[in-house]
């Protein structure tokens, strides 16, 4: 029973018409990705600048409790010079990798444009050490749009990379279902709603980006077989395209059924 005209059909649109269709969802996902960090950003007060090594203070932190301030500088770190955000959590990383209790280390920091060393003792959360610093921020109106559009594009290349090396070597626990969802929702619940906003950001993100793999059953399919469309200069039959989404579903529902699984047993068992 036909329940629209023809020429308002999806199988009688233009190539161009189903392309901009099938990659609707996936745009509406990084959308609804940026509008999450826009919110954070906002909620922030500004966008994290890693350009410089001008620091903000974590409250409770361990600089915090050796008298830094936001605003400071790190100059630099176990004798070692950092000019950046990205250095000083690099500097941080290597001083404190492998090591079985907080190390103290020693950090120069520049205050009022007068320089003092202090010997700081990092905290232990989760396996890892801090000191207690997070990046100075841009609270200018478009510093902190751009922001926004940073945060989208860094989380989506680390999201490709990741896919890509999961790729390269396949493995179940690189994957989460539902219940791995569930869990991590938990936890950033847990830490406020500027958490559970970034989980958000990156869950969507990441779900348009899983949505443009080139399987059948997902958008990325569609937009594959609409290229080959658009190659053959010829649509595909009906059928043939039918049988080629249902392939895609059943690869979709077995790898559910496995990664939620793989899930239960690594979490609650």
């Amino acid at each position: 029973m036909r329940i629209a005209p023809l020429d308002v059909q999806y199988q009688n649109a233009s190539i161009l018409g189903r392309l901009v269709t099938n990659f609707a969802g996936p745009m509406n996902n990084f959308i609804l990705g940026f509008v999450a960090f826009l919110i954070v950003i906002f909620m922030q007060g500004g966008a994290p600048n890693s350009n410089t090594n001008m620091v903000t203070v974590v409250d409770g932190g361990a600089l915090e409790q050796a008298g830094v301030v936001t605003g400071d500088k790190i100059v630099s770190i176990e004798g070692r010079g950092v000019s950046s955000y990205e250095e000083i959590a690099k500097e941080i990383a290597t001083a404190t990798k492998d090591q079985k209790e907080a190390p103290t280390l020693d950090v120069v920091v520049e205050h009022d444009g007068q320089k003092k060393s202090l010997s700081v003792t990092t905290k232990e959360e989760k396996g890892a050490y801090y000191l207690g610093v997070s990046p100075s921020l841009k609270t200018g109106f478009v510093d902190k749009i751009v922001g926004a559009f940073q945060q989208t594009g860094v989380t989506a290349l680390t999201i490709v990379t990741a896919l890509r090396n999961l790729i390269a070597q396949f493995s179940l626990d690189k994957l989460g279902g539902p219940v791995a969802i569930y869990n991590i929702s938990s936890q950033a619940a847990k830490n406020g709603l500027t958490s559970v906003l970034q989980l958000l950001a990156m869950l969507s993100i990441n779900l348009g980006i899983f949505n443009l793999i080139p399987i059948p059953a997902l958008d990325g399919g569609k937009i594959l077989m609409n290229i080959i469309e658009a190659i053959r200069r010829k649509h595909l039959k009906q059928e043939t395209e039918s049988y080629i989404t249902l392939a895609g579903v059943a690869i979709m529902v077995v790898l559910i059924i496995a990664v939620t699984w793989n899930d239960i047993m690594r979490i609650f068992f």
